[in-house]
């Protein structure tokens, strides 16, 4: 059953890599994946809903996505680290690598686990981005596969766990360690 599984993941990979690859598609995925690279698109999210914290209700949504991105980026190197799975590059033939190999291994998707954790907590801070934050989510972890360093159980796994990391994080008493830096740091103007 595994193998069949394997199979089934390997055949994806290259369909979406090879078969749905247009041209005038390669610069917008390239950008997508990098500017989703380590995050960095969130941390970003994160610091304008700090600074803009009075007009949006404090710095709490600010606080959970930093402590999520963080959370999320610990929890992919560890299952990184323990499963080892090889970037598709490594041992498939004719993949269309857009990218340079990450030195991580491909499971799950680091892109997907940050991704899908940051858009859990921003949702549910902001409802309204519900129509349209998922669909960034998926175009991030679907960019992975499409560069060619990720296979689609990677992205998947990744964006199951990054849902399940912001959920958790939402469940994290953070608001009451705000209120307490805040009495303890009143300079601080949380």
């Amino acid at each position: 059953m595994i193998d069949y599984i394997i199979q089934i993941d390997r055949d994806l990979f290259h369909w979406i890599n090879q078969e749905l690859h247009m041209s005038f598609l390669d610069p917008i995925m390239l950008f997508l994946t990098t500017i989703s690279n380590l995050a960095i698109i969130w941390f970003v999210v994160a610091v304008i809903l700090f600074v803009k914290r009075k007009r949006i209700g404090g710095a709490l949504s600010s606080f959970t996505l930093f402590i999520g991105i963080i959370l999320a980026l610990i929890i992919d190197e560890v299952i990184n680290a323990v499963v080892g799975r090889p970037r598709p590059p490594e041992v498939e033939e004719g993949v269309r690598q857009l990218v340079d190999l990450p030195l991580s291994s491909s499971f799950p998707s680091g892109h997907a686990v940050t991704s899908f954790a940051a858009m859990f907590i921003l949702v549910y801070f902001f409802p309204k981005t519900k129509y349209w934050l998922p669909l960034l989510a998926i175009v991030f972890a679907y960019s992975r596969l499409y560069v060619g360093v990720h296979y689609p159980t990677d992205s998947i796994v990744g964006a199951l766990v990054g849902m399940m990391v912001g959920f958790l994080t939402i469940k994290l008493p953070l608001a009451s360690l705000l209120t307490k830096l805040q009495k303890r740091y009143p300079n601080l103007n949380l």
